[in-house]
């Protein structure tokens, strides 16, 4: 059944007949260039069904990067993932879009040879034959999508291309850099610009972003920092963080607050920071929590108003159980009650692993999650809550 439903979308999202979006599903963000994949719009509630996996023939294709982060383009309706596992032995270096009306891959350019890599006059690490691309980086959950400027933000930087960690490729090239931008991808021009104002990273840590205020929240042991998109300058919000790495957060538009879980320690806390009553603190949360984990899958469904997230269980009395074994329960977060439940029905049939890949798109109502079970390829799911 579930090969039959794949084989339906991909024809339909293949049909030169997609259709527009309706005026009554205009979000903030949402343009002209946005199209509906009408298959999309009758998958069954309460599961994950995939409905996109790569194939050798395909145009573009790759290997899905753990280290890597997304965004969720509203205006155009995909996702854009950016970020490599790096350590010396991958160069990811190109945004990669997955069109949910077509359902198709494309990328910006081809990833460039470490060859390329060098210093600008500036001192920014710049990659490309023109030096206008970023370098290949760990982003984790520090990639975020500005719906008013149309522009992705990157807040992480290359920590592990640093000679002696585990490369020493560009041992050459390292000393010579002045500052690591946050970065910003023009979507309409394609083009990168590194912010002028001193940076702050989420290396490995995360942000998200505030549509009310047009504010990007990072959160990471050092505190919690605020990007404001219109002067592009960083500052510290809140002292010490009390979640440590490999932790994953969301912006909850219903509570104005920023949502934190997941922790380096594993852990099964929610912190919240609000912006307007500088609140910042662990939640009680009282009753059923997930297990214990790090580097989740992390969304905000603004249809329900809870924040989505993805954790792994390993099987009873397994010591070291890998992802093929393992389950990814997806659990649901509200923060007006500080309460989670479980969608039993919505489990995957493998583990996550780490992975910052899942985005909502608020015009077919889905959750999106790029992922793969072991030895697989990589493939879009989708869940109807």
């Amino acid at each position: 059944m579930k090969a039959l439903l794949l084989a339906v979308l991909i024809g339909c999202a293949i049909h030169p007949a997609q259709a527009a979006v309706p005026e009554d599903r205009a979000v903030a963000g949402l343009t002209s260039q946005r199209k509906l994949n009408p298959m999309l719009l009758k998958l069954p509630a309460g599961r994950w069904v995939k409905i996109h996996e790569q194939k050798p023939g395909d145009e573009v294709t790759f290997k899905r990067q753990a280290h890597a982060g997304s965004a969720f383009d509203t205006r155009r309706g995909q996702i854009i993932i950016f970020g490599s596992d790096t350590h010396g032995e991958d160069w990811s270096n190109s945004p990669l879009f997955f069109d949910v009306a077509s359902l198709t891959w494309s990328r910006l350019y081809l990833d460039d040879e470490p060859g390329t890599y060098r210093v600008d006059s500036q001192g920014t690490p710049v990659a490309g034959v023109d030096g206008s691309h970023p370098w290949a980086m760990h982003t984790f959950g520090a990639v975020e999508y500005d719906p008013v400027g149309d522009a992705l933000v990157v807040s992480s930087f290359p920590a592990h291309l640093e000679p002696g960690r585990f490369t020493d490729v560009l041992a050459g090239v390292w000393p010579r850099i002045g500052r690591h931008p946050t970065w910003k991808l023009h979507l309409e021009t394609g083009r990168w610009a590194p912010l002028r104002d001193r940076a702050v990273h989420f290396f490995p840590y995360a942000t998200a972003y505030d549509h009310d205020r047009r504010v990007i929240i990072g959160y990471k042991s050092a505190g919690v920092f605020e990007l404001d998109l219109r002067s592009s300058a960083w500052k510290q919000v809140a002292p010490k963080g009390l979640l440590g790495y490999h932790n994953n957060a969301v912006y909850d538009s219903r509570h104005k607050a920023l949502v934190v879980f997941g922790s380096s320690e594993n852990s099964n806390d929610v912190v919240v920071y609000e912006p307007a009553t500088m609140r910042h603190l662990k939640m009680k949360t009282p009753g059923e929590r997930p297990p214990a984990a790090q580097h989740n899958p992390m969304a905000f469904h603004t249809g329900i108003a809870k924040t989505v997230v993805l954790v792994d269980r390993a099987p009873g009395n397994t010591p070291t159980p890998d992802l093929s074994e393992m389950r990814a329960e997806t659990w649901l977060y509200d923060l007006g009650k500080d309460e989670w439940t479980q969608a039993r029905s919505a489990t995957l049939p493998f583990g996550c692993g780490m992975n910052y890949n899942m985005e909502y798109d608020p015009v077919h109502n889905l959750l999106l999650l790029v992922a793969n079970a072991p030895e697989q390829p990589t493939a879009v799911w989708a869940l109807r809550l």
